[in-house]
């Protein structure tokens, strides 16, 4: 079997894939979003291009033509599509979780100073002095 860079450019595809969250009831917005954010990319690429978009819904909504075909697709049968997009979905609620507790401990932890000590001697290219 041919490693995929000895292959002549002309036999190549590049799948691009891309998973964004969108408004339960409004798919397509994203879906346009994707198609043009890396249209621009497919045209440089040479050979074959695909973009695989998955949506998924950020109230849990997991949609037939934009969730799990694009899964299917890449070669997942149904039942494998729909575990992964509960995975994914469970992977970004406890990533957000984490974002949230990150910002509070941050915001908790600064605000324990006086407004005007807080932002003293704050560079662009250097960490406040601890002492």
């Amino acid at each position: 079997q041919q490693h995929p860079k000895d292959l002549q450019v002309d036999r190549r595809t590049t799948h691009l894939v891309e998973i964004k969250y969108c408004e339960d009831t409004r798919p397509e917005h994203q879906l346009q979003a994707a198609k043009d954010q890396h249209s621009q990319l497919m045209r440089t690429i040479k050979g074959g291009c695909v973009l695989h978009v998955i949506l998924l819904g950020v109230g849990g909504v997991i949609y037939n033509p934009h969730t799990l075909e694009p899964l299917r697709s890449l070669g997942l049968d149904l039942q494998r599509a729909k575990r992964l997009a509960l995975k994914l979905h469970a992977h970004s609620l406890n990533y957000a979780h984490k974002l949230v507790q990150t910002r509070r401990s941050l915001e908790r932890s600064s605000s324990s100073y006086p407004v005007q000590d807080r932002f003293a001697g704050i560079s662009a290219c250097n960490p406040p002095d601890p002492h």
